[in-house]
């Protein structure tokens, strides 16, 4: 099968697929969104039965305790007394009051004084219209929400017409049975289902709230529903009509924040003209739903897809493997090298940038900032040293790292990781205490592995040691004939290590898990890379740490000793550059920056530069030059209209003179296939950036000697 069709085949199935979740979710949804709405309206029904059911019983209260006054012709205190030892509920309370006044007796005294039960309904509006109270007795009297003038609380009153004897007369009254709004709300939120996503509210006919919760704004339903949907006044009249005068429902609106609700309108038949309300927001009725059969459609369409893939990866099975394989080895390679060596990069970074602020607020303090551009140097020549590792490609591929032993100054090296160090010991406080025991100054070896070592053992003490710790430093020379033993023992009073975490500290990668370290920054390739210096150079490594106490780590190293050193002739022209002046150097560099710090550079020793600002300029300037008018070209690799190979190239090819002059390649590209193909197209060396100032003299000096 080939491989189009293996990818049409696939696609198509992966439309079907998507095709049908998407219609068969749609239908799911819609079925249940309205089987919720259903549900929703159901709730609120019964809500509405149980209202009706809570006042009808609370009027038939009522009704019997009016007919037993009627009967018995009972003066106001007789009917109270009766009232409050038949009344039941502790909740309620009863007002009697007389038609005429307006004003009665209670059987709660007020809150105001524990011993008045006289109660007033002179100020509240509740009987400025009758419409609510009937002599039917089949009616339910039930008044709106009101503030009880007993006790301030929102109630409601169910209501009947009673006579009391009143001296030797006969005089007319209300008997009311007085029900806090907040027992109705109670027995709502009894019956509904999901009680804390509903809200309801009782209106009357004309919208205006009996019972009104917090999500119904304004003072009329219908003005709340005005002032959030687009309705002009046929629609309210529809909207009216709906609600008030048909049988139970739904709609949707707009709330006062923009969100979409369901509003469940069903009528209250035993009170003329009430309707309650049920309000909930629709994003509440969007239920998930586990769905087998969509799960299995998409788990059969995954599956074919899955076949289809296997069959066609199986085809190529060999091959993939192994190139994989070589990948993977390839891969890891590079990624080991390159995570093991940023590592070490923060550290002489750290050094650089605290130094260059300190260099930038001390800047008329001309001894510091010397002392402050020493130390960067220094720095600045270990992260470069790191730099040029990493991208030397035949390294990584190879996941080798060789030794290059050189000799070196031991004290300088310890200088150095003093100096790298110095800021992360004083941000922290740390007590620190170096005592060194050096015998032979210089030794032979791979300076940037034993400094590597060196910086990764004292960082860690330091970053792992709380504020105002200590850490100590000793190194130690011991003579063992050509050789030293050199004991590098670092110790701290930081947080120390779990012996379960110690088996495997040297394993790349790797930190112990613990809330102390958590905030510290760190790869876990510290160890690691110490480990694999200490052994490439066959020495040894000891710990000895206890958790909360500290961490004590002895490197012992054989190194070889430099004997000839103080035997070495300096050369005369070593620190006597005169042997260069008035050299002429065409520089082919595009970047104006780099040109200014190398011509500068090169000003300090008299050495004359011109520049080519690309490497057609620099082709053409070549060509037109006297014989010999040129020492020495630097040339970019990537300029404009140009590169500096090609121009090499034609120079090269050129029957005058400067076919032969030295071309040397000053340029940011260091892999080693650049180094490779500057050579191949006849330049005659390479300087990688950034430039070492003694490298391009070393370079020009080479030329030098050579031409004479």
């Amino acid at each position: 099968m080939k491989k189009i069709w293996i990818g049409i085949v696939n696609i198509i199935v992966m439309i079907l697929v998507v095709v049908f979740v998407i219609i068969y979710t749609n239908l799911e949804h819609d079925k249940i969104y309205k089987s919720q709405i259903e549900t929703f309206e159901a709730t609120a029904i019964r809500m509405n039965n149980m209202t009706e059911n809570y006042l009808k019983s609370e009027q038939d209260i009522v009704d019997n305790w009016a007919n037993h006054i009627n009967s018995k012709e009972l003066d106001i205190n007789e009917a109270l007394e009766f009232t409050a030892i038949s009344k039941k509920s502790a909740y309620a309370s009863v007002h009697i009051i007389y038609k005429d006044s307006l004003m009665g007796l209670s059987t709660s005294p007020s809150i105001k004084d524990s011993t008045d039960y006289n109660v007033s309904y002179k100020e509240i509006s509740l009987f400025d219209n009758l419409d609510w109270i009937s002599d039917n007795l089949d009616s339910i009297n039930v008044s709106r929400a009101y503030t009880n003038p007993i006790n301030a609380s929102q109630s409601m009153a169910l209501c009947r017409g009673i006579k009391l004897k009143k001296e030797s007369d006969i005089k007319d009254a209300y008997l009311l049975r007085v029900i806090p709004v907040s027992i109705i709300i109670d027995k709502w939120l009894l019956t509904q289902e999901g009680a804390d996503k509903i809200e309801l509210s009782l209106i009357d006919k004309s919208g205006n709230y009996i019972i009104k919760d917090t999500a119904y704004k304004n003072t009329n339903f219908f003005e709340f529903y005005k002032s959030y949907n687009n309705a002009n006044s046929k629609d309210l009249d529809n909207l009216k009509e709906t609600i008030i005068n048909k049988d139970s429902g739904t709609i949707e609106m707009y709330n006062s924040v923009g969100k979409l609700c369901i509003i469940a309108h069903t009528p209250v038949k035993t009170v003329g003209g009430w309707v309650l309300l049920s309000y909930i927001e629709s994003d509440n009725l969007k239920v998930t739903n586990d769905n087998w059969v969509l799960v299995g459609v998409i788990s059969a369409g995954l599956l074919i897809l899955f076949v289809i893939d296997l069959i066609y990866l199986r085809h190529f099975y060999m091959k993939l493997k192994y190139l994989s394989r070589q990948a993977e080895l390839a891969n890891k390679s590079k990624t080991d090298f390159l995570s093991t060596m940023s590592h070490d990069i923060r550290t002489p970074m750290n050094a650089i940038v605290g130094l260059t602020v300190l260099t930038e607020k001390n800047i008329d303090n001309k001894e510091l900032v010397k002392g402050y551009n020493k130390k960067i140097a220094l720095a600045s020549n270990h992260l470069l040293t790191l730099i040029n590792d990493i991208l030397d490609i035949s390294k990584v591929e190879s996941g080798k790292i060789y030794l290059n032993p050189a000799s070196f100054s031991i004290r300088e090296l310890l200088e150095n990781l003093l100096n790298i160090t110095e800021p992360m010991i004083k941000n922290k406080n740390i007590e620190f205490k170096c005592e060194s025991q050096i015998s032979y100054e210089y030794l032979y070896a791979d300076k940037l592995r034993l400094n590597q070592i060196f910086i990764n053992i004292l960082s860690n003490a330091i970053k792992y040691t709380n504020d105002n710790g200590k850490v100590t430093l000793d190194l130690i020379e011991e003579d063992n004939n050509e050789y030293v033993k050199l004991i590098y023992i670092v110790s701290d009073t930081g947080i120390g290590m779990s012996k379960e975490f110690m088996e495997k500290m040297y394993e790349p990668f790797i930190r112990e898990t613990d809330s102390r370290i958590n905030t510290i920054e760190g790869t876990g390739l510290g160890l690691a890379i110490t480990k694999k210096m200490v052994d490439l150079m066959e020495g040894n490594i000891e710990c000895e740490s206890e958790v909360g106490k500290g961490t004590t780590f002895k490197i012992t190293l054989n190194i070889k000793k430099d004997l000839e050193h103080d035997n070495k002739k300096v050369n005369n022209l070593s620190n006597d550059y005169s042997d260069i002046a008035n050299m002429n150097i065409l520089i082919a560099e595009d970047n104006d920056i780099n040109y200014e710090i190398i011509s500068e550079m090169l000003k300090m020793y008299n050495i004359n530069t011109v520049r080519a600002i690309d490497g057609l300029e620099c082709l053409n300037i070549i060509k037109e030059s006297k014989e010999n008018e040129y020492d020495l070209i630097f040339m970019d690799i990537q300029m404009p209209k140009m590169n500096g190979l090609d121009v090499t190239k034609n120079i090269r090819l050129l029957d005058n003179w400067a076919k032969n002059i030295p071309i040397i390649a000053m340029t940011a590209d260091a892999f080693s296939e650049n180094i490779n193909e500057c050579l191949s197209v006849g330049m005659n060396g390479h300087i990688a950036k950034p430039i070492d100032l003694n490298i391009v003299l070393k370079e020009i000096r080479k030329i030098k000697e050579l031409r004479k």
